[in-house]
């Protein structure tokens, strides 16, 4: 059997949130790599290197410090990674395969000013477009309980353990130490076209707080949201792969009795769940981009392998076979 890509266009891969680790992040990790998210994304990698693409040849991987907003990750990481696939490869355009934050980094690039009309596909993988629930309790520095039947996911896992690690070497309070070191979580809270997502339960009642009158807004993703049909107009083809099927947060809701104006800190959420997503991120929030839409079964690191035989046929990729006489 003999396999041949029948399309060369170089391949960028942007990783999500926790993807990327170095000296620059966290001290004496060495190098540019994946991380702990190795254990994932390396397997990943050989997954699109069994459809003929070889490392720093014609596949890219564009990682990136992930604590710092997505527009600089963009100018910063990601331009200069294009730039080098195109200089090795002599292509005028490259794909982009972006999972989870990576897609964030990727529209912020394509939908930017100094885009350098670079891009054929943009594939993008579990992408929250509009936000995710749990990252609003992270950035206010609050409580998100969680069901004790639905154990933390793996994502959940890392961030509780690097906002450990962050609050242990800051001399800062809690609610300080992340919005100074890790400005990025704000870029991913839900935005506008999310709706409204927090439920404050009175002794009567229950109240849905308007995102309209919330102290955060995500003004980064309003902005590119409102602005996404640029991607249509430079030509863009856009695929977007949403998992589907496990417990994700949809709502939060009071837990304490938050003050009404909605309190920065000290409040404790629950999370009110849906199947309509993969753990992490819903679907309708991937779903918020225009593109071919796409749902798999499966949790927020599962889709990466579940999208195999869809991934080979984006990238139009087939199996020749013969024999021999």
């Amino acid at each position: 059997m003999r396999e041949k890509p029948m399309n060369r266009t170089p391949l960028v891969f942007i990783p999500g949130l926790f993807g990327s680790m170095s000296n620059v992040i966290v001290p004496g990790t060495g190098n540019w790599s994946f991380g702990i998210a190795g254990a994932v994304y390396d397997p990943f990698v050989h997954l699109l290197e069994s459809m003929d693409y070889q490392r720093n040849v014609n596949l890219f991987i564009s990682f990136y410090d992930w604590r710092l907003p997505v527009p600089f990750s963009a100018y910063n990481y990601l331009a200069p990674t294009i730039r080098e696939a195109k200089q090795k490869t002599g292509s005028a355009k490259v794909n982009l395969v972006c999972h989870s934050m990576g897609g964030l980094v990727a529209r912020a690039y394509v939908q930017s000013n100094y885009y350098q009309d670079d891009v054929d596909q943009l594939i993008i993988l579990c992408t929250p477009n509009a936000g995710s629930p749990a990252n609003y309790c992270y950035w206010t520095g609050n409580t998100l309980e969680h069901d004790s039947e639905s154990p933390l996911n793996v994502v959940s896992l890392y961030m509780n353990k690097y906002l450990s690690y962050l609050i242990s070497i800051s001399a800062m309070n809690k609610l300080e130490s992340i919005h100074v070191y890790f400005p990025s979580l704000l870029d991913l809270v839900p935005c506008k076209d999310y709706g409204d997502y927090l439920i404050v339960a009175g002794i009567d009642l229950m109240k849905v707080i308007p995102y309209r009158i919330l102290q955060v807004k995500n003004v980064f993703l309003d902005e590119l949201n409102e602005h996404k049909e640029i991607i249509r107009m430079r030509n863009i083809d856009v695929t977007l792969i949403a998992g589907i099927g496990r417990n994700t947060t949809q709502y939060l809701q009071s837990v304490n009795d938050p003050l009404p104006n909605i309190r920065m800190e000290r409040a404790v959420w629950s999370a009110i769940s849906s199947n309509a997503g993969d753990g992490n991120v819903m679907v309708s929030s991937v779903f918020v981009l225009d593109g071919d839409k796409y749902l798999i079964q499966g949790d927020h690191m599962e889709v990466l392998f579940r999208s195999e035989s869809l991934l080979r046929k984006k990238l139009s990729y087939v199996q020749l076979s013969f024999t021999l006489d």
